[in-house]
């Protein structure tokens, strides 16, 4: 009998053969021999490779003798080799050469048989007294085997599980299958230390995969490749052998929580090895064999914290893969502060207000990427981005953790990075997971990063697998806004539409003035420039400071912190001649931006202006409370002066007036000929100029219109306040027309601007305007009646078609002719219509007098017209009185106003 010897079994090839493996010398892997069981044979293992399968009952073989000997210290015996040098021998688990020898163990449980080999030597006279008594015990323990049936002996054995080494499934429908469940498994090899291939336990095959272990990444080994070169990274053996020696051949439970990008179809997939004696992953970590891999991190469960704190505490160390380690830090400390989001910059840079240095500080978020405006597949999210960020956080309360400093580069300039969180919502990983940003990838040496790293790779795992924002393969182009303000033609054609709609939702986009906004109406896409209404603001400086009045930088300090970016409601008074809308903001139901100046003494109410405000007390108050105070400009007002000042300016102003009252309040007359087109409500209608010189040219263009339609582009879709090409209901012609509401289902509400009504039509009546017909006046004027108006607690609707019905008999089908009491700015005109066939026009026989005789209206006495004619208003009022003492119309039941 040769020397027997010691060594530790690496793993179990097969029924009948393993590999041992020796002492280790210094860091070098110990060598390996491979030994066959002497004079038995266990059913073959098949090779894909040769295109051989499995014979019956070879796994069962060889987990027999796996779970028994693999990574355990033997002893053996070499008993012959091969003419090519394969050796053959008998292992021994235990101390006992009878009973813990493994190959009668494997016979005696007919998961192997005594060769033929050994029967005919068993007949030599040559034969060693040793090696016969062997194959005598060999033989017995076959005998047994074969009578009591077992293993390959059993004539019906039960079915195997196949055993698939080639991964021919569907790997995603596999990985949602069975993904976070913990499944038995063998690891079969390993290849470098973070992969290795492991045999999944299932209950219908054994299938084999390649794993690698989420969250980190070991030096890669790769030898005697196909078609490749060898590659040997630096304690890439060593770090393999030391997985070897714990995990080869192994009992395990495998996690699978995801898959490589790009490796869906070839059975890799990442998860998580679960042994008794620990994490392999993170023993890799911690002993400086492995660093921890971003991109798998995220498939970790619970994150990948624990790994980056053992991989700073191994390259603190400096062992192994980090010896030498210099890495970069952060050239700015960490520092955690509390402070208000006053403007959102972009998709991934905002502006704090930090009240401890009482300071707008400037970070963009850490380790993120906005989509890029240069793709355009990207470009639209670009803004969907920033717009996301403003509905999250914009004047609310967050906790800034600076991370990094970012010097100046190339055309960069210098910034902070931190990590920003609202109500604990991390503003990075919010856009992440919404696929309206990026994470930024890093060396691994590389510490400058976001605090909250592994969430935002999560998060973009996420989106990725839900295939959101810029994962999603849809391209999203830029929404351009169409500018109201572009000039005062433009802005006129809002006004009337905006002034009736009460208060509009909008969004402060940006202050240049303490009193002056940039906004923009999302309902209808609309941009304006607005100014504040009844107050005047000290002029704001230029960025380098020159131009600046006092306090104009604190004013607009004041509206940048309060309304930049905020949700408001706006109320419309008028516009400017420059096509600038005036009005009130309200930054919630009770709060004017207006009112909040002057508080803070930092506007001065404008009295021309407030006093045409309906909230002319607010600001009026306002203001008073500042002088109280002495806040802001009224630092040093002294009340008495001001009042005497005020006493003399208001003398004055008087007498001013006196020398000019009659002057300015005298009666209008300007006759024209009109036709009414439209009866828009009891008080209001369109006129058409009816002059021959009109009629023809409306004629005329009309017929061009008719056969001048341009084609409808494919993505023709008019917005609020563009001019089209319509086509009416009624006829089938084609008319100028304005978009006044865009309606779901493709319609549009229209309003025929050279008649003055109005009509939804859906997209295909709808065509675009040619710039020669877009560029003619309107046809169709507002109008409204003057000296009348409705009471004031609102029209009684059961006088209302009776109403109609009276104008429409005094005013449809007939040339009339109007006198234009008033021209108000931003408003319709004033008028009184006569028929021409009544003779000359007398007040009491116009369409207005008809009106207020036949009680249903009131007198006007603010309306312009009314200050202008004294004398008409009397009449009205008259006539008025009259149909109430009458009990005509309205007045059928007493007074119907709140006066009674």
């Amino acid at each position: 009998m040769n020397q027997l010897q010691g060594a530790t079994v690496k793993l179990a090839l097969s029924g009948d053969s393993i590999v041992l493996r020796g002492a280790q010398k210094g860091n070098n892997p110990p060598p390996e021999r491979t030994l066959g069981l002497a004079y038995i044979q266990a059913p073959h293992l098949g090779n894909a490779k040769k295109n051989m399968a499995d014979e019956p009952l070879s796994l069962e073989s060889r987990e027999f003798l796996r779970r028994r000997i693999a990574g355990k210290v033997v002893k053996f015996v070499v008993r012959y080799k091969t003419p090519s040098g394969r050796e053959y021998g008998s292992v021994y688990i235990g101390p006992n050469l009878i009973e813990d020898d493994m190959s009668i163990k494997l016979v005696h449980e007919g998961r192997a048989k005594v060769t033929d080999q050994a029967r005919n030597k068993l007949n030599r006279s040559d034969v060693n007294p040793d090696e016969a008594d062997l194959i005598d015990r060999l033989l017995d323990a076959e005998q047994s085997a074969r009578e009591s049936k077992r293993g390959i002996w059993d004539p019906s054995p039960q079915p195997s599980r196949p055993r698939l080494t080639a991964f021919d499934d569907d790997a995603s429908a596999f990985l949602a299958k069975h993904k976070g469940r913990e499944l038995r498994a063998t690891v079969e090899q390993v290849r470098d230390a973070s992969t290795m291939r492991v045999m999944l336990h299932l209950p219908n095959a054994h299938q084999m995969i390649t794993l690698m272990l989420a969250g980190v990444k070991a030096p890669m080994v790769r030898t005697n490749v196909p078609g490749q070169a060898d590659i040997v990274e630096p304690f890439g053996e060593e770090a393999r052998f030391n997985v070897e020696i714990r995990m080869l051949q192994q009992d395990v439970k495998v996690r699978l929580e995801g898959m490589p990008q790009g490796n869906a179809a070839n059975g890799s997939f990442v998860g998580t090895v679960i042994h008794s004696a620990g994490n392999i992953a993170e023993w890799l970590v911690s002993s400086s064999f492995a660093k921890v891999a971003d991109w798998s991190a995220v498939y970790l469960e619970g994150g990948a914290a624990h790994l980056r704190q053992l991989e700073r505490a191994a390259k603190a160390n400096r062992m192994r893969i980090w010896k030498g380690f210099t890495g970069q830090t952060s050239q700015a400390p960490s520092k955690t502060f509390e402070a208000t989001v006053i403007r959102i910059v972009s998709g991934d840079t905002v502006v704090v207000y930090d009240e401890a240095r009482d300071a707008d500080r400037e970070f963009q978020l850490s380790s993120i990427r906005q989509p890029r405006m240069s793709d355009p597949d990207q470009a639209g999210y670009t803004e969907k981005a920033r717009e996301s960020l403003r509905r999250l956080c914009i004047g609310k309360p967050v906790t800034v953790t600076i991370d990094f400093h970012k010097p100046a580069h190339e055309n960069f300039r210098a910034r902070d990075c931190a990590t920003i969180k609202c109500k604990g919502t991390d503003l990075g990983a919010h856009l992440v997971k919404n696929g309206l940003a990026g994470v930024l990838r890093y060396r691994a040496d590389d510490g400058d990063r976001s605090s909250n790293y592994d969430e935002l790779l999560v998060a973009e795992a996420h989106a990725q697998e839900n295939k959101q924002g810029i994962h999603s393969g849809k391209p999203k182009a830029v929404t351009k806004a169409s500018d109201a303000s572009e000039n005062a033609t433009r802005a006129r054609s809002f006004i009337s539409h905006w002034q009736r709609s009460g208060r509009i939702p909008c969004v402060v986009e940006h202050a240049s003035a303490g009193s002056r906004l940039r906004l923009y109406i999302p309902k209808e896409n609309v941009k304006l420039t607005f100014v504040l209404g009844g107050v005047r603001c000290p002029r704001a400086p230029r960025k380098d400071g020159a131009d600046g009045e006092p306090l104009g930088a604190d004013a607009l300090a004041y509206t940048t912190r309060h309304a930049m970016q905020r949700n408001v409601e706006v109320e419309f008074d008028g516009i400017d001649k420059s096509g600038g809308f005036i009005g009130s903001v309200w930054l919630s139901k009770d709060v004017n931006l207006a009112e909040g100046l002057l508080e803070q003494g930092l506007a001065s109410v404008h009295g021309m202006s407030a006093d045409q405000s309906q909230h002319a007390n607010l600001l009026y108050a306002a203001e008073c409370n500042a002088k109280t105070e002495k806040r802001g400009m009224w630092a040093e007002f002294n009340a008495d002066e001001e009042a005497r000042k005020a006493d003399e300016k208001a003398k004055q102003e008087q007498e001013r007036l006196a020398s000019t009252k009659a002057d300015q309040l005298k009666p209008r007359i300007e006759f024209l000929d009109v036709m009414v087109s439209e009866l828009v409500s009891p008080m209001s209608m369109f006129i058409q100029i009816a002059k021959q010189s009109k009629v023809a040219e409306l004629e005329t263009m009309m017929a061009d219109l008719a056969v001048s339609q341009m084609p409808k582009p494919a993505d023709f879709a008019p917005k609020v306040g563009q001019l089209v090409s319509a086509c009416y209901t009624v006829g089938d012609e084609w008319h100028r027309a304005k978009i006044l509401k865009v309606l779901p289902g493709s319609e549009y509400l229209v309003s025929y601007i050279d008649f003055g009504n109005s009509e939804t039509l859906a997209i295909d009546r709808l065509r675009p305007l040619s710039s020669k017909f877009a560029s003619t006046e309107a046809h169709a004027q507002e109008a409204q009646l003057a000296f009348l108006n409705l009471p004031n607690d609102g029209f009684v609707s059961d006088y209302a078609a009776e109403t109609y019905a009276q104008l429409r008999q005094l005013v449809e089908g007939r040339q009339l002719v109007a006198n234009v009491e008033a021209r108000p700015s931003n408003a319709p005109i004033q008028i009184t219509l006569y028929d021409p066939a009544l003779g000359r026009p007398v007040l009491e026989k116009s369409v207005n007098g008809e009106i207020a005789f036949a009680g249903y209206a009131v007198a006007d006495k603010r309306a312009l017209s009314s200050l202008h004619n004294s004398s008409a208003l009397a009449q009205i009022e008259s006539l008025v009185d009259e149909a109430r003492n009458a009990h005509r119309g309205m007045w059928e039941y007493g007074d119907a106003t709140a006066d009674e």
